[in-house]
């Protein structure tokens, strides 16, 4: 892994933390899904992985996103 690969822009941790805090609702709202987040909301959301993401690139254009799956609420510890 070279350094570029395991650095993580601002956005992405700024993305993460937004993420970890509304984990709970997004697993209410959006369970079994896959969503892109920019600037800390979601842009983008669907079952498909690769159509989520080639619908965030249109939408964020230059700018960073993140992907992430919500497991379904029957999934939690």
């Amino acid at each position: 892994m070279t350094d570029d690969e395991s650095y993580e822009s601002e956005e992405d941790l700024s993305n993460d933390q937004w993420f970890k805090e509304n984990y709970l609702q997004l697993i209410q709202d959006y369970p079994n899904q896959w969503i892109a987040v920019v600037d800390r909301r979601i842009v983008a959301r669907g079952n498909i992985r690769s159509r989520v993401q080639a619908d965030a690139e249109k939408i964020a254009g230059d700018k960073l996103f993140s992907l992430y799956f919500i497991e379904p609420s029957g999934m939690l510890p």
